[in-house]
């Protein structure tokens, strides 16, 4: 063994020196069971923020002393659950939670103004192609059911082509005028999250 002793053939620990056969050493072994077993103690969060979103939301809370622990997107790829844990040691708890509160309102707010960059848009698109179709569809009715008015039928039946052609146009053209409305309030609200972000980080840093 270490110390060099013969050992017989069935022995577990020499007898000379008490290294465990195979193992640590007896006075290692009592070393480890005397050793204090350490828990960290944990608080958790978890938030839902539309997918998009979801990599500004983890660097918001992990500038708050979080750590991410999981991230599921749902099956529609609208929105993400993100789970955090984090010390329960952290100090300025009070500042943390106000800033995490502002943190959520902020994220909540992008995740609106994001949104209403093609809401108008989409309904003034689906409006417009709806209304195409219907004329489309009387046109075609002239063309082949009320064969006397064909010639009227033609024109109306393309002017619902027109008409669904132009929805789409309508919508890239509201939601570039939209985006453009919109980016300074989008802006404002991440140099906002920005600062509660380093606020977070001052307090962790002087706590």
């Amino acid at each position: 063994m270490n110390c060099g002793h013969e050992m017989p053939d069935a022995a577990k620990v020499c007898p000379a020196c008490g290294t465990k056969v195979g193992g640590v050493g007896v006075a290692d072994a009592a070393g480890a069971a005397d050793a204090p077993v350490r828990h960290d103690s944990y608080e958790y969060a978890r938030t839902t923020v539309a997918s998009d979103l979801a990599t500004v939301a983890t660097d918001c809370y992990q500038s708050l002393g979080f750590e991410l622990t999981s991230a599921k997107s749902s099956q529609t790829g609208g929105s993400t659950v993100l789970a955090f844990r984090r010390s329960r040691k952290v100090r300025g708890k009070a500042q943390l939670a106000k800033l995490q509160r502002t943190a959520d309102d902020l994220i909540a707010q992008l995740a609106m103004l994001e949104g209403e960059k093609t809401r108008g848009a989409t309904m003034k698109a689906i409006t417009t192609g709806v209304v195409s179709a219907l004329v489309l569809g009387v046109g075609m009715c002239c063309t082949m059911v009320w064969t006397q008015f064909m010639v009227l039928g033609i024109i109306v039946g393309l002017v619902g082509i027109a008409g669904c052609v132009g929805a789409w146009l309508l919508y890239r053209a509201t939601v570039r005028r939209d985006t453009a409305r919109l980016a300074p309030r989008i802006e404002a609200a991440y140099d906002q999250l920005a600062t509660v972000c380093e606020e977070a980080q001052s307090v962790l840093a002087t706590a």
